[in-house]
């Protein structure tokens, strides 16, 4: 009976330790639980502080700074859906707004953000998304020809990305610009693409300012014509050129205005659009403009010529004599023209 009794004991012990074994293991997978639960909440509050400090650098455009923040947030958690939208948002405005630092080149940019992009294509589907991937892959090439590479074509990632969002206004309007910036007679063929871009109702100012960069770089009339038909269709959207593309509009009309403002060639860029409209172009890119004494005189000297070809005689005669009481007709070529209208107008009154 008492070895029964022993027996008992041990085994209902043995039972006990079974049941502390049990406990502690429980306790232990609970722990490494909370702990998991615990790493993986820190995890993403570092992730959510990384993506917002991305955000802040994104904002005043120190892209490499962002850049560099967004590495940091993929090797936390490379598989993160927010980490990688982030960078693949980043990755296309950064190829959109490359600027480059001493001894720094165009691939140096493309060799970060590609990859990332080429990614993006493979995970996603067919779609307008997927399409604004692929412009600025296209983009990337570009800007890679720009280094002297010129086995990859962008034309080709731009048709695919037309293929899936016909009016993509990112590939069609990096497109007509990439027409433009291998021949500068091919102003009807990249409009074609610039107004498809614009159909799309959407991104429609990075259009505009991509049209405008494409048309600036080409220096011949009929470039100069299209430029001034823009500049006039945006007023009448009521979007604003960038600073960039309004100093060198302003540059279009010393070249066709200051040596013979009544030559064909004037004639036909005072008429690239209705005159009275044009004067209205004219006043809304350059009122507000700051100007010294120079290109004060030179803008009204413009404003002069336009405003009599629209018909406003009083006002181009204010205006031309305005010219005449700071550069004398013997003075130059401005004070010359000038004095010349001033007189063609009070015979014709």
């Amino acid at each position: 009976m008492e070895e029964k009794s022993q027996g008992s004991k041990f085994s209902q012990a043995l039972k006990w330790v079974g049941y502390l074994t049990a406990i502690l293991s429980l306790c232990a997978t609970i722990g490494g639980i909370a702990k998991l639960a615990y790493d993986r909440l820190e995890t993403r509050r570092k992730i959510d502080s990384l993506l917002s400090a991305e955000a802040v650098q994104l904002q005043s455009r120190d892209y490499r700074s962002a850049w560099q923040t967004l590495e940091h947030a993929s090797q936390l958690m490379a598989d993160s859906p927010r980490v990688r939208s982030a960078q693949e948002s980043l990755a296309m405005s950064w190829l959109e707004d490359v600027h480059l630092s001493e001894n720094e080149k165009y691939s140096d940019v493309t060799q970060k953000t590609e990859p990332v992009l080429a990614r993006a294509v493979a995970a996603s589907k067919p779609g307008p998304g997927r399409a604004d991937v692929r412009a600025h892959i296209g983009w990337a090439y570009f800007l890679e020809s720009r280094d002297g590479r010129f086995d990859l074509d962008p034309a080709v990632p731009y048709a695919e990305a037309v293929a899936e969002d016909p009016n993509n206004p990112y590939a069609q309007a990096m497109w007509g610009h990439w027409i433009l910036w291998q021949s500068c007679s091919k102003i009807s063929a990249a409009a074609g693409h610039f107004k498809a871009a614009l159909a799309s109702h959407r991104q429609s100012e990075f259009v505009r300012r991509f049209q405008l960069s494409a048309l600036l770089n080409c220096q011949n009339e009929a470039a100069a014509l299209e430029t001034i038909r823009v500049a006039n269709d945006m007023r009448r959207e009521q979007r604003t050129p960038d600073p960039w593309s309004r100093d060198h509009i302003f540059s279009l009309y010393y070249f066709a205005l200051n040596h013979d403002s009544r030559s064909p060639e004037a004639v036909r860029f005072v008429n690239a659009v209705p005159p009275a409209e044009h004067v209205a172009t004219f006043r809304w890119l350059f009122d507000a403009m700051d100007a010294d004494s120079s290109n004060g005189i030179s803008r009204t000297f413009y404003l002069a010529v336009l405003l009599e070809a629209a018909g406003q005689r009083e006002d181009a005669l204010a205006s031309y004599r305005l010219v005449l009481r700071q550069v004398p007709p013997q003075s130059g070529p401005l004070g010359q023209a000038a004095d010349a209208a001033i007189k063609r107008l009070s015979l014709s009154h």
